[in-house]
C-alpha cells in the first residue's frame, strides 16, 4: 500500500501545481503594442491668430475646424476657418472677412481663401471688392505657418491692395501639447 499513496499523493501534488499556474499566470494585455501608431484627432474649433503684410500690415483673428493626424514620420493638419483680416493705414480702415480651407503635411503647408474686403478710405464711400487668394508656404506641423498669398480678384479690383500677400498664421490647438491623450476621431 505503501507505493499506491506515494503515487496518489505524486497525483495531488501535480493537480495541485497545476492549479497553482493558473493563479501566478499573466492576464491579457488590453493596450495596443504597436510601435506606430496613426490616428485623427477629434475636431476642435481654436483661435486662429496671425499677422501679415500686402501694401501695409494687418492682423488676422479667426476660429478653425481643426484636426491633426498623427502618423509615425509626422504631423498633418486640417481644417475650413473663417476670420477677420484688419489692415490700418493712416484713417483707412479695411477690413477683410474670409473663409478658406487650410491643410498642412510637416513642413509644407498650403490654403486658399475667399475675401469681401471693405475699404472705408473715405473717398466716395466704402469701395467693396471680392478677392480669392490661393497659398504656399512652410509649416512647423501646423501650429505656425508661412504663407505667401496672391489675391486673385473675383470683379472689381481695390486699387490701394497688393496682390502679393506674406503672413504668419497661429492655430493655437492645446491637442498639440499632448497628442498622446488628445481625443481621438472614431475610426469606421
Amino acid at each position: 500500500m505503501r507505493t499506491g499513496s506515494r503515487i496518489w499523493r505524486g497525483f495531488l501534488c501535480g493537480i495541485c501545481l497545476l492549479g497553482a499556474t493558473g493563479l501566478f499566470a499573466q492576464t491579457n494585455d488590453t493596450t495596443s503594442n504597436r510601435p506606430f501608431v496613426r490616428y485623427w484627432t477629434k475636431p476642435l474649433f481654436i483661435p486662429k491668430l496671425g499677422a501679415g503684410f500686402q501694401d501695409r500690415a494687418f492682423a488676422e483673428i479667426g476660429i478653425q475646424w481643426h484636426s491633426i493626424y498623427k502618423h509615425p514620420l509626422t504631423l498633418v493638419s486640417k481644417g475650413p476657418y473663417c476670420t477677420v483680416d484688419l489692415f490700418i493705414k493712416d484713417n483707412n480702415a479695411l477690413i477683410g472677412p474670409k473663409v478658406g480651407y487650410e491643410f498642412t503635411a510637416g513642413l509644407v503647408g498650403v490654403a486658399a481663401d475667399v475675401t469681401y474686403f471693405m475699404d472705408h478710405s473715405g473717398e466716395g464711400g466704402v469701395h467693396n471688392a471680392w478677392v480669392a487668394t490661393p497659398k504656399i508656404g512652410l509649416s512647423i506641423l501646423g501650429f505656425a505657418n508661412l504663407f505667401y498669398g496672391y489675391s486673385i480678384p473675383l470683379g472689381e479690383e481695390l486699387n490701394n491692395v497688393s496682390r502679393n500677400r506674406f503672413s504668419l498664421v497661429f492655430n493655437l490647438n492645446t491637442y498639440y501639447f499632448d497628442l498622446k491623450d488628445a481625443p481621438r476621431k472614431r475610426s469606421k
